[in-house]
């Protein structure tokens, strides 16, 4: 596998975020930060929850059920803590599924981002992203789900501003709708914590 491709398999996404896990783990660790990963996934929703869930009118809030930041990081010195999103790339930029970018922004999350090429990690408050540089609704067969649609108004609405290309077609990952940030618009994740600290 190349390092400049993205991986259409479940394997090759699992290879390529235990590669950023470590980096990760690294730079908090380095910081005085303990680091665990919370391992709460979708998987864990019981059997009759699952149809309510799917078909909930008011996606947002149920969007935090499906989508839980990967890892939990305290400070005890300084009495900090944060839910920990985990993002990989091998590019100068970075995507994030609108349903997730909801969820996230909800459960106020720390984004961070490891850009395997270099080993740099990069942060920032899911709150205070900025504009990304675009948003992308892949081409489908059948219409987005009610958590894409959610995901989407939600992203809409934290940047009215967006350019938004439809059609688009993909062949990694899902078929939502995802924004894609420049990697450079975010600080390092070693910064961010001497700031926070």
């Amino acid at each position: 596998m190349s390092l400049q491709s993205v991986p259409n398999s479940f394997e090759g996404r699992k290879q390529l975020e235990a590669e950023a896990w470590k980096l990760v783990r690294k730079v908090f660790e380095k910081h005085g930060w303990k680091i665990a990963p919370v391992g709460m996934n979708r998987s864990l929703i019981l059997p009759e929850a699952e149809p309510l869930i799917m078909t909930a009118p008011n996606p947002p809030t149920v969007l935090m059920l499906v989508c839980v930041p990967d890892a939990i990081a305290v400070h005890e010195a300084t009495k900090q803590s944060w839910l920990v999103e985990l993002k990989s790339t091998t590019r100068e930029t970075f995507a994030l599924r609108a349903r997730d970018f909801a969820a996230l922004l909800m459960w106020d999350a720390l984004l961070t981002v490891a850009h395997l090429p270099s080993g740099a990690v990069y942060a920032c408050r899911v709150e205070n992203l900025p504009p990304p540089k675009l948003v992308m609704l892949p081409q489908r067969d059948h219409p987005f789900s009610l958590w894409d649609e959610g995901g989407l108004a939600v992203l809409e609405h934290q940047f009215p501003e967006i350019t938004v290309r439809t059609g688009v077609t993909v062949v990694a990952g899902s078929k939502a709708p995802f924004a894609v940030w420049e990697l450079e618009s975010l600080e390092r994740l070693e910064a961010y914590l001497a700031a926070s600290g």
